[in-house]
């Protein structure tokens, strides 16, 4: 399913399909990550879609850790990653900000995942930060309570980026995307709720993965871009444009100033090192056999101040993000995102 539109995608570009390990194809796309052997052996007409190196953001330790590092050196630049812990490593670093929280008669809400969850299993959330064990494998998070809702209903977005070169570094943001909503009505967490994140009606509530909320009989499909349980950014930035809300400081917001330039850039180095041990001898603004597909999920405040976070919650950049379609929304929105990315690439016209 995860292939199904790159598919029809490079058909309506009329691309040439050849066997997977074809050495004179111009286009190679793999769903997962790409071995740096297989880069270094790639013809400088040819072009695959992943970066050496993209793990330091796409990996939630590796970004947890890469941001609390920015956060320390630059921390009002970087004030779109709310704070977050990576256990057992930093459990008293946890402690002492709980301590400290105590000491000013502050309340927080923590979001709790095992290191190796997927699609909302093992999330709790809680607010006595003290009974959490010392030993386990856990990513901690501060909780957004105050989202900005849709009609009652927490949701997050989907933006998409195209990286087509690292050397300079070179991003290009689609202006549509999704808003996946959640199914049941927030309520911000309380003493009642906290725990009883287990129940599925809780996680419906707390969480916007489709992963999750698919399954609620709440879940609605609707065929059009502003109806229902998925909805297009297109359609989002019109609400906010009539409900006097600043469209352009939006969109800035997450690319230019702030939330996706300043991630990237955390990568960057990263990037630039593998994909140069990959291609040495690379002049530097030479054609870049990788390009990059990303996914980012964002979670807007009540302020409309975007956080860069999983789906589950915990920061995360999407490597790999799906082009199921199984809406006519979907089909819609990644098409225009492959059509876009591929034409920016030129693949078509190299030899």
């Amino acid at each position: 399913m995860a292939i199904s539109c790159v598919r029809l995608v490079i058909d309506e570009m009329g691309f040439m399909k050849t066997p997977d390990e074809d050495e004179t194809s111009n286009l190679i796309w793999c769903d997962s990550a790409v071995q740096q052997e297989k880069i270094s052996e790639l013809q400088n007409y040819q072009r695959i879609n992943h970066f050496p190196g993209m793990g330091e953001i796409c990996r939630k330790d590796f970004l947890a850790r890469n941001m609390t590092k920015m956060i320390k050196s630059r921390p009002l630049d970087y004030t779109f990653v709310p704070r977050t812990w990576i256990f057992p490593a930093e459990y008293t670093q946890f402690q002492n900000y709980v301590k400290e929280l105590k000491k000013k008669r502050k309340q927080k809400t923590f979001i709790v995942k095992p290191a190796n969850g997927a699609m909302g299993h093992g999330i709790s959330l809680i607010r006595n930060g003290d009974k959490l064990p010392s030993q386990d494998h856990l990513i901690v998070q501060e909780y957004i309570e105050k989202p900005f809702l849709m009609e009652g209903y927490k949701f997050d977005l989907r933006i998409y980026i195209l990286v087509t070169s690292c050397d300079p570094l070179k991003i290009f943001l689609y202006h549509d995307g999704l808003v996946r909503m959640g199914t049941e009505k927030y309520i911000p967490p309380n003493e009642s709720n906290l725990m009883s994140i287990f129940v599925k009606t809780q996680l419906y509530m707390h969480l916007t993965n489709y992963s999750v909320n698919k399954h609620n009989e709440r879940f609605e499909r609707d065929e059009t871009e502003n109806k229902g349980s998925k909805r297009s950014i297109r359609w989002f930035t019109e609400f906010l444009q009539a409900n006097q809300h600043d469209v352009a400081k939006f969109w800035s917001d997450i690319s230019v100033k702030e939330l996706v330039v300043k991630t990237l850039i955390v990568a960057e180095p990263h990037v630039l090192h593998a994909y140069r041990m990959c291609r040495p001898g690379q002049p530097p603004g030479s054609e870049s056999v990788c390009f990059e597909v990303l996914g980012f999920d964002i979670l807007l405040d009540r302020k409309l101040k975007p956080w860069l976070l999983e789906k589950t919650h915990l920061n995360k950049i999407n490597r790999a993000p799906s082009f199921g379609t199984d809406q006519k929304i979907d089909y819609d929105v990644k098409r225009g995102v492959l059509l876009n990315a591929l034409k920016l690439l030129n693949i078509s016209n190299m030899d």
